[in-house]
């Protein structure tokens, strides 16, 4: 087989993987390509968990404990994962699942899509660096019980689903492109099958199988 053949071999799978969702179950007990910013993170029983119950400002953007995985010039996707809280620090249980995020740090700008344990509250949609933008009230989340949270963007289209119900659904073109992520605020929690499907997401979240000699030699053709 001539390189010029290989490489269009490989480039159609490229494209097929990149057409499917992409999912880190976290089975291999590690969060290899996570940048973990804040909080104290771990894979323990096929689930990464983040255990920091400290926290020290409510308003910028340090308020989170998260993790993010990706590229920042991703852009249109769905982000999904299967969250939830195991233990609150007494003031405001929160966790979610962050989207376009500008820069992998502490200083990176991004949007979130979180629930809370508190009695009034409910999914909302956050933008940094702790700006609320919607807050359906009066559902609150339940400790040690699974939610699983879906963010569909397209353009300014901002899509939230939890278990499969649409929550929130508003435009907003202030962050185009970006990486996701999870996190927390006053809380111990937990979350499983991270998932990203869009256009252009090239690279498995979590390798399987053969996938890493494949993305390998798609690679050194270049």
């Amino acid at each position: 087989m001539t390189r010029l053949t290989t490489c269009a071999c490989l480039l159609t799978f490229a494209v097929a993987v990149g057409a499917s969702a992409l999912t880190d179950d976290f089975s291999s007990g590690a969060a290899a390509g996570w940048t973990e910013v804040q909080g104290t993170w771990a894979v323990a029983d096929g689930k990464y968990t983040q255990s920091d119950l400290t926290w020290s400002t409510t308003g910028t953007h340090e308020t989170y404990h998260r993790s993010y995985f990706g590229d920042q010039s991703w852009t249109d996707y769905t982000v999904e994962a299967t969250v939830r809280i195991d233990e609150s620090g007494g003031v405001a249980a929160i966790l979610g699942i962050f989207f376009r995020v500008t820069e992998k740090s502490a200083g990176g700008d991004y949007y979130l899509f979180r629930l809370d344990e508190r009695p009034a509250e409910g999914p909302g949609l956050i933008k940094s660096p702790n700006v609320t933008m919607q807050i359906n009230p009066n559902q609150p989340a339940e400790l040690g019980r699974d939610y699983v949270l879906k963010v569909e963007v397209a353009g300014d289209s901002i899509r939230c689903y939890v278990d499969g119900v649409l929550e929130i659904d508003v435009t907003d073109s202030d962050f185009a492109t970006g990486a996701v992520g999870v996190g927390t605020f006053d809380a111990v929690a937990a979350f499983d099958d991270v998932s990203v499907n869009g256009a252009g997401i090239a690279a498995p979240v979590e390798p399987r199988g053969k996938l890493p000699h494949v993305w390998a030699r798609l690679r050194s053709a270049y």
